[in-house]
This record gives C-alpha cells, structure tokens and sequence, in this order.
C-alpha cells in the first residue's frame, strides 16, 4: 500500500475532490501513455478503437455523447486511425450518415492496447490493495453518474461551457 503524501499547497480554494481527481488523472493518463510509448496509439485513441469494436457502425456523433470529449476531437483522431488502417467508414444505415468500422488490423492494435493498459491497471489495483481498488471504482462509477446528471440537468450556458472543458 502506499501512503498519500501531505500536499505541499492546500487546494481547498479550488476544491479538493476536483484537485485530486485531477491529480490522479493526469497521473495515470502519463502512465498509459507510456504503456502505449511503442505503439502508434494514443489513451485517447485507444478508447475510440474500443467504442468501434463494442458498437461497430457507430457514428462519431453518437461516439461523443458516450466519450467524454467533442466530436471535432473523435474526428481528428477517427481521421488518424483511419490513415493507418485501423477504421474505415461506410455509409450508415438506411444509407444516411457515416458509420465506422475497425480494419482487422485495428482490431489486433485495440486488443495490444487493451492487455498494455489491462497490465497497467492490474498494477494500480496491486498497488492499492483489490479491496481499495474495487471501492474506487465502485465509489468513481457513482461520481460520474451524479456528474451526468449534474451535466444533464444544466443551464443551457452551463452546458456549452462544461463541454467546452472536456478533454
């Protein structure tokens, strides 16, 4: 187990949940990254390869309602795995709008990427004990249901600039 050192600033003037959030999140992104250093993928990239493969002929529109990023962000990195071969597009349903598939090439990098990130986490949940672990997640997955709602029940102007900050 390891122990939380005392931050050097109090971050109570910018809310400590937000901070450590923060902390942790970048934290970990760095450490995806690094799993990833040797291959072509990014974590975000990564996730949009998994939301092709769990719902093939998604639209990159319906994508960003379920990522929580913009659609112009999904489109930029749809625009790169496609330029490597790991997504095409097709016409959509009923031949109306996009919808996007993974290559079998993209599928074998998404399962790469998945047992890197899989390893990555297998640590953390190492590191901080499995019991710990599992309320983390317990305690997170409740947070980002509250935080939907929270999104979903927001002032029109609250909303733009809440999505204006998602990365």
């Amino acid at each position: 187990m390891y122990a939380m050192r005392d931050p050097a600033r109090n971050f109570d003037d910018i809310g400590p949940l937000r901070h450590q959030l923060w902390q942790v999140g970048a934290r970990v992104l760095s450490l995806s990254e690094g799993a990833l250093a040797d291959t072509p993928l990014s974590p975000a990239s990564s996730s949009v390869l998994n939301a092709i493969s769990a719902k093939p002929g998604i639209s990159i529109a319906e994508m960003a309602r379920w990522l929580p990023t913009t659609a112009q962000a999904i489109s930029q990195i749809v625009a790169r795995l496609e330029r490597l071969g790991f997504v095409e597009r097709r016409l959509g349903a009923r031949g109306h709008g996009v919808a996007l598939f993974l290559t079998p090439d993209g599928d074998r990098t998404r399962e790469d990427a998945n047992r890197r990130i899989g390893h990555l986490e297998a640590r953390l949940a190492e590191a901080l004990g499995h019991e710990d672990h599992a309320s983390l997640l317990e305690l997170l997955g409740r947070a980002r249901m509250v935080v939907e709602h929270f999104e979903a029940t927001a002032k029109p102007a609250s909303r733009a600039t809440a999505s204006k900050h998602r990365t």
